[in-house]
């Protein structure tokens, strides 16, 4: 029947494949860029749609998607925290 491969496909690449991929990235590229990564999917899901299918993007998301570049941006650039604060419990 043809709902086999579905099956098939959903429990083997969704299910399998690309949990295994996603956490040897996050292992690559550690937990700060994972974050940022992630948290990037709206604006690439936005960007993707309006290039692929002609979705259009209003004021609303293109303040937004501008705000989150900026926070992206300071994100990036912001100085590292101390890990050896001298304190008994960084903030890190």
């Amino acid at each position: 029947s043809s709902i086999v491969p579905v099956v098939v496909w959903s429990g083997f690449a969704v299910n399998a494949v690309a949990p295994f991929l996603q956490v040897g990235g996050q292992q690559a590229v550690g937990p700060t860029r994972c974050q940022t990564i992630y948290a990037s999917q709206p604006l690439w899901a936005a960007l993707l749609s309006f290039i692929f299918l002609g979705e259009t993007i209003g004021v609303q998301g293109l303040a937004g998607g501008s705000v989150f570049l900026l926070a992206l941006f300071l994100a990036a650039t912001a100085e590292a925290p101390d890990p050896d604060c001298g304190e008994s419990n960084c903030e890190v």
